[in-house]
């Protein structure tokens, strides 16, 4: 018998003989490689998830493995230290990763992906085995002590509810911010600001020492850093792209948020197409220093290297899902640029609704909250509204939705809050869990 193998049926022997034992040591079936092993050990896991306990009687009258493997265990078993049992598991483990990334490299190898693809799966590949590290699991009376320790940081001052920021009081006030874990989709016709909104609170975080990843899919990081200048220094982007000789003043204007630029922990990318590109690139940044913001701009201009699918609305469904999942991976929010569909031109009313998502597939679904800009402006020249937008918050999970009308300055690319504060109409209960 192998090293390996006898491992294995000491540890099957130690939690027939004290099953108790199960629940302290993290071994999954599929990291079993002997005759039976994977089966007998699946069904005690069954037993115990049932409330029974997995004796050799229950689990041979359960599984059909052979009542004498599961006897020669117990006999081969000389001990149930949990010491012991926790160090035989540990052995268990780490021969099953090292199996699962020799096998996946083996295929990795024969497959006939170009070196790009290659690149991207040998990263999902470490990452999966990565994660298939044996981890402490949380009790409930763990989570729960966590949340209430939170709830008590909030009630003393210690801590707020609202997440990284807008940029906008009453946006963050209204829907928290942007939170650790969210996938946050900002949508709106063009020309109506979304992607000023989001460069803005990427170069806000990023100024207050955030790490910060902004993907941008129409404009060259040039054009990027030029319009945060001329937020930062509140200069007309007119006036930046065409300088008096003697302004004097403009370097003033522009000095101190030149010096926040330089220094901010700022990550811009306009050569990034495809979504395994972009997971690839936050992962790698965050395995440097954790990533606390990631912006894409914008959804409808994502690829994919592998995507075989003709349906569009599915495949912008797909990555809507990588990127929430991202979210979830890193646990920082991400905010998702995304374009509407014309419908909303043929509406009296154009303040765009949840239906409006371009290719929407399953984005509505995946997002926890949905914010959508509208300028009154843009479609009605003697509005008595010039200067001024509404976002609107149509989804919030566990919050309310909403409408914050802001002062919109697109004229040096920046929102603001109006003077009088708590600007917000049409708020309405929301209920989290539907």
């Amino acid at each position: 018998m192998s090293e390996l193998l006898h491992y294995e049926t000491l540890l099957i022997g130690a939690c027939l003989r004290s099953p108790e034992l199960i629940g302290q040591v993290f071994v999954r079936a599929d990291d079993l490689s002997g005759e039976f092993h994977a089966e007998i050990w699946q069904t005690m896991k069954a037993l115990i998830a049932k409330g029974q306990t997995p004796d050799l009687v229950s689990v041979s009258d359960s599984c059909a493995a052979p009542i004498g493997v599961m006897a020669e265990a117990m006999r081969e078993c000389y001990s149930t230290s949990p010491e012991l049992v926790i160090a035989w598991s540990e052995v268990i483990c780490s021969k099953a990763r090292r199996r699962r990334l020799a096998t996946g490299l083996a295929a990795l190898a024969d497959s006939d992906h170009d070196a790009d693809m290659l690149l991207h799966y040998a990263r999902e590949l470490l990452l999966g085995v990565e994660d298939d590290a044996p981890k402490a699991e949380r009790t409930n009376r763990d989570i729960i002590d966590e949340r209430i320790r939170a709830l008590e940081d909030r009630m003393l001052g210690k801590a707020s509810h609202i997440g990284l920021t807008f940029g906008v009081k009453d946006l963050d006030d209204l829907c928290y911010g942007m939170r650790p874990g969210e996938l946050v989709v900002m949508a709106a016709r063009p020309a109506m600001g979304k992607s000023a909104l989001a460069l803005q609170a990427a170069r806000l975080n990023a100024e207050q020492g955030k790490r910060v990843a902004f993907f941008s899919l129409e404009m060259d990081v040039g054009e990027l850093f030029d319009r945060m200048i001329c937020q930062g220094g509140k200069v007309w982007a007119d006036r930046y792209a065409a300088p008096e000789s003697d302004d004097d003043r403009l370097y003033q204007n522009i000095g101190p948020t030149v010096k926040a630029l330089k220094a901010a922990d700022l990550h811009c990318f306009d050569n990034i197409f495809d979504i395994e590109g972009i997971t690839a690139k936050c992962r790698a940044l965050h395995q440097q220093k954790p990533v606390d913001l990631i912006v894409v701009d914008y959804l409808q201009l994502v690829g994919s290297k592998s995507s075989r699918n003709t349906n569009r609305a599915i495949e912008v469904g797909e990555y809507s899902r990588a990127l929430k999942m991202l979210a979830m991976q890193l646990g920082c929010p991400v905010l998702l640029l995304s374009q509407l569909n014309r419908n909303v031109e043929t509406r009296p009313d154009k303040r765009p609704l949840m239906a409006d998502l371009r290719e929407s597939g399953s984005v509505e679904q995946d997002a926890n909250k949905i914010v959508m800009l509208y300028r009154d402006e843009v479609y009605n020249e003697q509005t008595p509204d010039e200067g001024i937008a509404e976002l609107i918050v149509r989804k919030h999970r566990g919050g309310n939705i909403g409408t914050v009308r802001a002062a919109g300055h697109l004229r040096w690319f920046t929102f603001s809050d109006l003077a009088f504060t708590s600007q917000k109409t049409g708020a309405a209960n929301y209920d989290p869990f539907n």
